[in-house]
Order: C-alpha cells, then sequence, then structure tokens
C-alpha cells in the first residue's frame, strides 16, 4: 500500500487507540497500515511501541528484523531500528547479538547519539593488568597458590571471608586489589554513610532482593545514580539496574559481598527506623500503663496504637530525655525524606530520618493530639500537646507550630515546655553586684520591673526566679502567661485565651479587681497592656513583665514609643534587666592556656575603659583562659548554658532622661556612667572567669 492519504488515516487511528491503551488494536491498525518509505517508520514505531507495553519483547526484535531485510529505509531510519534491536538483545543478555546491531548503527549513522558508549560498554574488556579479583595480592606476596586456588573455589562473600580471617589480609588491601581489577573505587561499610532516601522511593527495592542481586543504590551525583556492587563486570546485572530506574547513567563502584550485606542491613534500618522508634518505645508502652489513666492527657497509649502513633510519642519522650528545647520536624519532597532535628544548648542537630510516606501521618497525628484541624494543611496553626511519660509519671507539655511548605507537606516546630520548679536567684549567673541590685529591686512593694531579651534567652524562667523569691503566704501574686511554662505552688497562674478574648489587657484588668499584691505579665506586647502595668505600678502593686529587646536602654525607647506618659512610667520603672544566653564550656575537657599580650590588649579593648578595674582579680592572678576542645560528654566542646545580663537601675539621673524622652544612646551613656555592665562586658567577665569564651560572648552580644 503506498496511498500516502490511507497510510495517515492509518497512522492517525493507530496513535488515537495508543492514547487509550489499547495496545493490541494499535498492532492490528500498524499491521494493516505497513507499508514502505520513510512515512511507515511511524507506524512500525508505534506497533513496536505497542508490544513494548503488552511485554512482547522477543516479537519487536522479529518485527524489526523483517521490516528492515523487506525495505529500503534511510540510513538516519535503519540507525533507528538497529539501535532498537541492540537494545533488546542486550535486555536478553545476549551481548553478542546486541554489539553486532550497535556496530550496524555505528557503520550507518557515525553520529547516533550514545552509540560509541553504548559499544564500548559491552564490548569485550581488554585484559587487565590483573587476572582476577586477588591476583594483586599473589603479587605482593600475600596470598598463596594454593590458597588463591581455595579461593577461586569458594562463592564471593565465603572468599571474602577467608581472605580476612584465615589468611589475615586487611580488609583495605583486599580492596586494593578489587580495585585495581575492577577499575572502579573501593567502598568500605561504615554506619556513617546516610541511605539515598530518593533511590529507594523510586522503586521498591526489597533486602532480600538486593542480598541475592549482589548490588544497592548509594548515592545521587549529578546526574548519574551510583551503586554498590560485589562485581561491577556483571552487564546482564547494570543493564537490569538501567532498566529498573530508567537511566543509562549508572556508576558502579566495588564492595565486599560482606560489606554489601551490612550496607543492605544499615540502610534499610535507617530507611524504616520509624519502626525502631515506634519499637523502642513499646518498652515504656508496657511500664506506662500501671499508672492511672488521666481522660485529660492525649499521650497514653496502648498496644492497638499504630507505628505512627508510637513512634510520634517515642520522639516526644526522646526529645524531654535528651533535655532539648525544641523538636522540628521537616519533610523534603525532593530529597524523599522527613527530617527530625532537636535543639539543644541553642544549637540544632540532626536526630533522625524517617521515609517521606511517613511525614503526613506524623503532622496529623501531631495535630490531633494538639486537637487542631487535620484537614487545612495550608495555613499555618498553632495548638499544644500535653502527654504524661511512661516512666515517670511527670506531665509534659509542647507547644506545637504548623508551618505550610512545598509540595503540600507541613513543618512541624514543638517546643518543649516541661513544667518543672523555678530556678534560685543564685543559679541565674547574676555577678554580685547585679544580683545584690536585682533583690533590692523584687522586695520594693510597688514598681515596674522588666526583664527583656530576645525569644529563648530565658526570661520567663528570670521571672519566676524573682517571683519565687518574694512567694510568701503574706503576698497574693497573679501571674498571666502564654504559656504557662513553670508551676509554683502560692502562685494563681492564668493560661491566656486570646481566641475567647482573654488576653494579657484583659487579664491585668481582671487581676485589679483581685486584691493583688505583685503582677506578673507574660509580656508587655501592645500599648494597652503597658498601660495598665505602668497604671498598676504606680497603685501600689509590683508589676513584672517582660518585653523583646535588645538591650535595657533601648527598652525605654520602645515603651515610651507606646505613648506612655513619660512622667508616669519615669516615676513607675525600678529597672531593666537585659539577658542572653550563651553556650558554656564543657567542663570535663575544657582547655587552659595562657593568652599572649595581643590578645589581652585585644579583650581590653573590646571591653572599654574600665577594664582593668572589673578584670582586676584576673590580671592579678596567673592570667589563665579556657577554650575549647570536645569529649562524648558534651557539643562541640560546649555544655549547657549561662546567662549574661545588663542591669540597668533607674535612678535619678536616668528619671530626668526619661521624662525628657531623650534618646537610647544618652540613656546608656549615663546608665554606664553610674555603673551599669553592657551585655557583652558581663559575659566577658564569665569568660575570664573560665565559663566560657569569646566566641561565644561575640555571637550573643555582637
Amino acid at each position: 500500500m503506498d496511498n500516502p492519504q490511507a497510510e495517515s488515516q492509518y497512522l492517525s487511528s493507530a496513535a488515537h487507540l495508543f492514547a487509550q491503551e489499547d495496545y493490541a488494536g494499535v498492532v492490528r491498525a500498524c499491521r494493516a497500515g505497513y507499508t514502505h518509505g520513510e512515512r511507515g517508520y511511524e507506524l512500525i514505531r508505534l506497533m513496536l511501541d505497542s508490544l513494548n507495553k503488552l511485554g512482547k519483547i522477543r516479537e519487536q526484535y522479529e518485527i524489526i528484523q523483517k521490516v528492515v531485510a523487506e525495505n529500503e529505509f534511510s540510513p538516519e531510519i535503519a540507525a533507528k531500528f538497529y539501535f532498537r534491536a541492540g537494545l533488546i538483545a542486550q535486555h536478553e543478555e545476549d551481548l553478542g547479538t546486541a554489539l553486532e546491531q550497535f556496530e550496524h548503527v555505528k557503520q550507518l549513522d557515525p553520529e547516533f547519539p550514545g552509540i560509541n558508549q553504548r559499544i564500548k560498554a559491552i564490548a569485550p574488556k581488554p585484559v587487565a593488568t590483573t587476572a582476577n579479583r586477588y591476583s594483586l595480592l599473589c603479587e605482593q606476596g600475600l596470598l598463596t597458590e594454593a590458597q588463591l586456588s581455595k579461593v577461586l573455589s569458594l562463592d564471593m562473600p565465603d572468599a571474602d571471608r577467608f581472605l580476612l580471617t584465615d589468611c589475615k589480609i586487611s580488609k583495605e588491601t583486599l580492596g586494593q586489589s578489587l580495585a585495581c581489577f575492577y577499575r572502579t573505587d573501593f567502598i568500605s561499610f561504615s554506619s556513617s554513610f546516610e541511605p539515598p532516601f530518593e533511590l529507594f522511593e523510586k522503586r521498591r527495592l526489597e533486602p532480600e532482593f538486593l542480598k541475592r542481586y549482589g548490588w544497592i543504590p548509594f548515592a545521587q551525583e549529578g546526574g548519574a545514580i551510583i551503586v554498590l556492587m560485589s562485581n561491577p563486570f556483571d552487564l546482564g546485572r547494570l543493564d537490569e539496574i538501567r532498566f529498573i530506574y530508567g537511566t543509562s547513567h549508572i556508576e558502579a563502584k566495588v564492595v565486599l559481598a560482606t560489606d554489601l550485606e551490612q550496607f543492605v542491613d544499615h540502610f534499610f534500618k535507617q530507611f524504616h527506623s520509624g519502626e525502631d522508634l515506634a519499637a523502642a518505645f513499646d518498652e515504656d508502652v508496657a511500664e506506662g500503663e500501671r499508672e492511672e489513666e488521666d481522660e485529660d492527657l492525649d499521650g497514653m497509649l496502648t498496644e492497638a496504637d499504630s507505628e505512627v502513633v508510637r513512634m510520634v510519642n517515642a520522639v516526644l519522650v526522646e526529645a524531654w530525655r535528651k533535655n532539648v528545647s525544641d523538636i522540628h520536624i521537616e519533610p523534603n519532597p525532593y530529597s524523599r525524606y522527613c527530617l527530625f532535628r532537636f535543639r539543644l544548648d541553642g544549637t540544632c542537630f540532626e536526630f533522625r530520618k524517617v521515609r517521606l510516606s511517613l511525614a503526613k501521618p506524623i503532622v496529623s497525628r501531631l495535630k490531633i493530639m494538639a486537637h487542631l484541624d487535620i484537614a487545612e494543611r495550608r495555613l499555618p496553626q498553632d495548638g499544644k500537646i500535653k502527654i504524661k511519660l511512661p516512666d515517670h509519671n511527670q506531665v509534659v507539655e509542647y507547644r506545637m507550630a504548623t508551618i505550610p511548605t512545598l509540595e503540600g507537606m507541613e513543618d512541624v516546630v514543638l517546643r518543649v515546655l516541661a513544667s518543672g520548679k523555678p530556678l534560685p536567684l543564685d543559679k541565674l549567673g547574676l555577678l554580685p553586684k547585679n544580683k545584690e541590685n536585682f533583690v533590692r529591686m523584687v522586695r520594693k512593694p510597688y514598681g515596674l520591673l522588666l526583664v527583656v531579651g530576645p525569644t529563648g534567652s530565658g526570661k520567663t524562667t528570670t521571672l519566676h526566679s524573682a517571683v519565687s523569691y518574694i512567694n510568701t503566704p503574706e503576698r497574693k501574686i497573679w501571674t498571666a502567661e502564654d504559656p504557662v511554662e513553670i508551676t509554683q505552688e502560692g502562685l494563681r497562674q492564668v493560661q491566656m485565651q486570646p481566641k475567647i478574648g482573654l488576653t494579657f489587657a484583659s487579664a491585668m484588668r481582671s487581676f485589679l479587681r483581685a486584691d493583688p499584691d505583685v503582677i506578673m505579665i507574660g509580656e508587655m506586647r501592645d500599648r494597652e497592656t503597658s498601660h495598665i502595668g505602668v497604671e498598676a505600678s504606680l497603685t501600689g502593686h509590683l508589676v513584672l513583665s517582660t518585653l523583646h529587646t535588645n538591650s535595657a536602654p533601648e527598652t525605654v525607647t520602645r515603651l515610651l514609643d507606646m505613648d506612655l506618659d513619660p512622667f508616669n512610667f519615669a516615676d513607675s520603672l525600678l529597672g531593666v534587666l537585659a539577658q542572653r544566653l550563651v553556650k558554656t564550656l564543657c567542663p570535663k575537657c575544657k582547655e587552659a592556656y595562657v593568652p599572649d599580650n595581643a590578645e589581652l590588649a585585644e579583650l581590653a579593648l573590646e571591653f572599654g575603659d574600665t577594664f582593668e578595674e572589673q578584670a582586676k582579680e584576673f590580671l592579678a592572678g596567673p592570667r589563665t583562659l579556657y577554650r575549647k576542645v570536645g569529649c562524648p560528654h558534651c557539643v562541640g566542646g560546649y555544655r549547657g548554658r549561662l546567662g549574661v545580663h545588663e542591669l540597668m537601675v533607674n535612678s535619678p539621673g536616668l528619671k530626668i532622661l526619661i521624662k525628657h524622652r531623650k534618646p537610647t544612646e544618652e540613656i546608656r551613656n549615663k546608665a554606664i556612667v553610674e555603673g551599669m555592665l553592657t551585655l557583652k562586658q558581663d559575659g566577658m567577665i564569665k569568660m575570664l572567669q573560665g565559663l566560657t569564651d569569646i566566641d561565644q560572648i561575640r555571637a550573643a552580644t555582637g
């Protein structure tokens, strides 16, 4: 049939059937429309694609041989047919036929894309410098002929074990022999390797399958997939891997057969680490089930709970055990895993990775525990989770925030709010002079005392320590907090509920009608709360609160910007304590050293004019400073955190400046003249005491 119009109709019909996935119909239409010439190529290609969909691999090869023999195609079209025939032969591990077909392609079209690489990949390999996997060992005199004969009679895992144990050959030496023979890199097993989650997610691979056929995906670099193989010369296996991942860019590296099994076990253990977490929690469940149940708590578990439920509770408990402050749950749709990160002593570190398919169930479970809307994934949500620790009978709360990210995923951040006792004032790290002034202000019968600093700087802890110091039966103390992180007996504590109108301002107005002596407000975050706080401090109440500012003098300017009356504010203010948290050097591994004159001169310049006065004891002694080292008991040489403070005590001179709305710099200079130590100066004094180092002080204070 040489009618182009009729051929076009058959081609259109076949294409329509192919779109409808009627592959058998496509084959029938193409056979009917089969003709000579270049236009016939499209019909034949559709027929071959349909046979491929139907799984008829060998029939494709036979049709190609038939049409090439019966027709005179252009070299470019014929090359395409021969190339397809070569791929089919290669798939069936008939490498000789595949090589023959690819040679036809090169003769017809020398510029055919990738043909030289194909021929090179399956052409007989040149004789290597070593005759077998272990010839290098023989050349080095590490293996006798008798031992080599026995090794060659064993399968690869047994041969590797024999060489490592009986022949006492090191893994590195054996690896060199394998790398030399296979002309590729040798990879030794290490538990530090992370599994390539994205390669496991693309294809369902089972550990038994990988061990049986001697390979495992290892990494993805650029466009190439790197696999580990016990025999990188297994061309049939390489073709199978190319078929599995749908790409020819596969790079094989050699690995011991014994190490390959370890890689498989390690990668699948990491890949299914969610089950490990859940299993780790099972022991705790058994102990927790003996406790009395509390209907108001969300965290009590039963054996019937799913893997995700147990995993989530295991992470929450593990975070509490490690004394972390925040839990970060971060799904990554591109890397195909979900990352758990913990923040400890102000530093984030990776805790565990789980497969991406667990991300949405994990977030949904947390939303259920926090009474959030599990169907809403487009907007951020906030909530709170409360669980009872199964082996301590202790209640722990977590403040939860969800944030929508890419591809419909959500990140979750949980702040650990382990209810506990307030720290004594002695444990806050205040220098003696600051502690004396702070205690004097806390004992005042009325006035306004502010603790300022960024989020996570310990402001609430300091306030509770101050309140604990004056918490006696003679005083009625009301607190308004969001959330209530620390509970104290004797305090009347109120949790804010903005959704129903219970805000700091409304709580303050209510407290003034409840006969208070002391009022503690979680934060003066708006104009109304600030005005009520100043008014309360002027009418015979001690008011304590926090604010997000960078330094004590800046706090005055910030509050005046909220339209506070400068005269009332100046009269009510007792003082402002600004603070930061810095990491402390690990006491087990910190290293003492004597700074040289250049370093001392730099420290003196950074401290200011009063360095010699404030560092009098340090300069009179052996002048010993400490630097970080790092050990198993710490993280990067640091363990724990310490407060650095800037206490500005209101004085008659400062009151005049406040009433006249003087700029921050003028207020700061006046406070320093009156004896205030800045945050950096306070931190540097603690550095001279050997508690921290200058890097931490600079990081926290600039």
